[in-house]
C-alpha cells in the first residue's frame, strides 16, 4: 500500500489526530515548566516532525488544555507565594513565545488563609478558572460558580479572547488582589461574587482592572 502524505488529508481530520496526541483529560500543570533550571519548554513530541504540524499541534495544545498556574499561599512548602507566581508566569509568557497567544483556559488556586478572617473563621480554598467562550466573551469562575467580571476595563475582554497573552496577564493581576485585606462579597451590578477589600487598596494601578481588589 502506498504512503500516504499526511497533508493529504483535510484539515480537519488532522487536527482530530492532533487532538488523540495532545489533550489531558485534566489540568495541566505550568510549575514543572518554569523551574530556574528548565531552559526549554517541554511539548508533545509531534511538534517536533516539522513546521506546519508544529504549528497545527501546537495551537491545539495550548488553547484547548487548561493550564495550572499554581496555589498561592504562605503556609504549605507546596503552595507558591504571590511575588513568586508572578515571576512564574512571566517566565512562562517569556518562554511560550509566539505560542502564547493560544492560551485560552487558565485556573489557579489560592489558600483560604489568604482572606481576611470573619466570624465564621477560615474562608475556603478559591480556585478560579478564566477561559474563553467566544471571541469577545470570557468565562470567569471560582469554585464552579461565575464570578464578577463588572470591573474589567473598556475593551480587556475583547483583547483577552484573541490574545491569550493579555488572558494570562488578567489572571497574573487578579492574584495580585490578595495584597489587600479581602473577603468575599457580591456585586451590586451583576449579582454574583467578587472580592471586596477591608481599608485601603494597594492594587488600584493595574492596567487591565478597574479595581482589582473590589472584582
Amino acid at each position: 500500500m502506498p504512503a500516504t502524505n499526511i497533508f493529504s488529508l483535510p484539515g480537519e481530520l488532522r487536527n482530530m489526530i492532533w487532538r488523540e496526541l495532545v489533550l489531558s483529560g485534566s489540568d495541566l500543570a505550568v510549575e514543572p515548566l518554569c523551574r530556574s533550571e528548565v531552559q526549554k519548554l517541554h511539548q508533545p513530541a509531534v511538534a517536533f516532525v516539522c513546521k506546519q504540524i508544529r504549528n497545527e499541534a501546537l495551537s491545539i495544545y495550548y488553547s484547548e488544555n487548561s493550564w495550572f498556574l499554581g496555589k498561592i499561599g504562605y503556609h504549605d512548602s507546596k503552595h507558591v507565594k504571590m511575588y513568586e507566581f508572578a515571576i512564574r508566569i512571566s517566565r512562562w509568557n517569556d518562554m511560550l513565545g509566539p505560542y502564547v497567544r493560544y492560551l485560552a483556559r487558565l485556573t489557579m488556586e489560592v489558600d483560604g488563609r489568604c482572606y481576611a478572617w470573619n466570624d465564621q473563621g477560615i474562608a475556603d480554598d478559591a480556585r478560579y478558572e478564566m477561559c474563553v467562550v467566544r471571541k469577545g466573551q470570557l468565562h470567569f469562575e471560582r469554585n464552579g460558580k461565575p464570578r464578577c467580571t463588572c470591573r474589567l476595563k473598556n475593551g480587556v475582554e475583547m483583547q483577552a479572547t484573541k490574545d491569550g497573552a493579555v488572558l494570562l496577564e488578567l489572571v497574573k493581576e487578579y492574584s495580585a488582589s490578595y495584597r489587600d485585606t479581602v473577603h468575599e462579597g457580591f456585586c451590586r451590578q451583576c449579582g454574583k461574587s467578587r472580592l471586596e477589600k477591608l481599608g485601603r487598596s494597594e492594587a488600584t494601578y493595574l492596567p487591565l482592572w478597574e479595581d482589582i481588589a473590589t472584582c
